[in-house]
């Protein structure tokens, strides 16, 4: 995973950004959303956003992380 590929072109919000979040805490889009204003301004990227959350707490499941 490129932790530098921009996920929220509005609010410049990179997958680094989002993993950073879930590490921190962060377990819905309300909450990633709460601490990295991704998907605030046009929405377009909720999708996006969700489906990386998914994966990077599957990820965390599976290597015995919260």
């Amino acid at each position: 995973m490129n932790p530098h590929k921009v996920v929220c072109p509005c609010r410049k919000v990179t997958k680094g950004d989002i993993a950073q979040a879930v590490a921190q805490g962060a377990r819905s889009y309300k909450e990633v959303k709460a601490l990295t204003k991704a998907g605030s301004s046009c929405g377009k990227c909720k999708a996006k956003v969700k489906k990386l959350i998914k994966k990077l707490r599957s990820a965390d499941l599976e290597t015995g992380a919260s």
